[in-house]
């Protein structure tokens, strides 16, 4: 039986960076940036075709709409793809039997994840005690 490979990052630190920038952006804890995304993302647009099809839209503002909405769209599918990354990173913490280092904020997690990367690299790790390491 062969096991398949995730791939890991090549740049653990700035793909931790990337995401702890974007998290603060697109997991939000409060309801005005959760609706002001939902609005960019979703009402915006849909306003703005309803326009374009009464004739009411100036170029103006379907260029700006569609400008602000294709960027929030291309940053959000960009934080999606670092959640992978990032958990991609956790389970290989776990796997070498990190984490090495720790930090006393739960928002720096993913610096820590990107650690284990660096610090052992794939094929480099060492069973755990009683157990048996796959891969």
């Amino acid at each position: 039986m062969t096991t398949s490979r995730v791939p890991l990052p090549a740049k653990p630190f700035e793909t931790a960076e990337r995401y702890i920038q974007l998290k603060k952006k697109y997991a939000p804890t409060s309801w005005y940036v959760m609706m002001s995304l939902i609005s960019d993302m979703i009402l915006m647009p849909i306003i703005t075709i309803f326009f374009i099809f009464l004739c009411q839209a100036d170029l103006m503002t379907v260029g700006m709409t569609a400008l602000k909405s294709y960027q929030v769209w291309k940053e959000y599918t960009e934080y999606t793809s670092l959640r992978f990354d990032v958990q991609t990173m956790f389970l290989h913490c776990q796997t070498v039997g990190g984490p090495f280092i720790v930090t006393n904020n739960p928002a720096y997690m993913p610096y820590v994840f990107a650690d284990a990367v660096q610090r052992v690299p794939v094929g480099m790790a060492k069973a755990p005690l009683g157990g048996r390491l796959d891969g």
